[in-house]
């Protein structure tokens, strides 16, 4: 199966951001292509196809495509090159158990910080600008902005521990990627919208409270939530997708 464009959109645009390398720049476009539906399932990605698609040569293509399998976006396949894979069930409960452990510690960290006087109050603040933005209609945001303001939103949090580490470590299990890339073609978000919405302000509250155990509990409820839907979602679109194949 060659390259197939579905949704276009802004998708395929090679933009890269300030000091990033050109690898790095594929490997995130090609991560948005990948999650936003731009390529069909199974589809077969040539490198030297996408090294004339973007106008680069093949080593960062090459690059790209070697670190999107390390993150298990696509597998390689002896004598078969790299295909786009699905997330499975076991990919979504690990990340999910370890997106738990960052973010407890973080939202601890972040709360210790205030509280010691070396992040000022302005950090919850952008926290909660990041909510408003997503408090809109459901019909009213795309599902890549939500995916965008969703991860920002969580994102904050990691940051604002001031802890190096644990930001990097957040950033490498993809999981807000991981998240939109199971809910690819499905609306069921939209359903949950206000209820994710309910859950963002008690971790805001309690972060504005400095209460560690408040904030602990509200994280722990909105990531069981989550991976509850995240795992239904991922049935959903897995019987769609057979379905659709047996159609064909």
């Amino acid at each position: 199966m060659s390259i197939l464009v579905r949704s276009p959109g802004d998708l395929g645009e090679l933009v890269g951001k300030p000091g990033e390398t050109l690898a790095e720049t594929l490997r995130r476009t090609l991560l948005d292509m990948i999650v936003f539906g731009y390529f069909e399932r199974g589809t077969r990605l040539y490198p030297e196809k996408l090294a004339e698609h973007f106008n680069v040569s093949l080593t960062p293509v090459r690059e790209a495509l070697m670190r999107l399998a390390a993150e298990g976006f696509i597998e390689v396949i002896q004598r078969r090159g790299y295909h786009i894979r699905d997330p499975d069930a076991k990919q979504v409960l690990d990340l999910w158990q370890v997106r738990l452990a960052i973010e407890l510690m973080a939202g601890e960290l972040m709360i210790e910080r205030l509280e010691a006087g070396t992040l000022p109050e302005t950090a919850v603040a952008e926290i909660e600008v990041i909510q408003q933005r997503l408090a809109v209609e459901p019909h009213a945001i795309s599902h890549k902005d939500r995916h965008e303001l969703n991860g920002s939103f969580h994102h904050k949090i990691v940051e604002f521990s001031g802890n190096d580490l644990l930001l990097s470590t957040y950033r490498g299990i993809q999981m807000q990627v991981l998240n939109a890339w199971i809910q690819r073609g499905i609306e069921s978000w939209r359903l949950r919208h206000a209820s994710e919405a309910v859950e963002h302000n008690a971790i805001i509250k309690a972060l504005r409270d400095r209460s560690p155990d408040d904030y602990a509990k509200a994280v722990r409820a909105h990531l069981a939530r989550s991976l509850k839907d995240a795992q239904a979602d991922l049935k959903a679109r897995n019987l769609i997708e057979e379905l659709t194949q047996s159609r064909s």
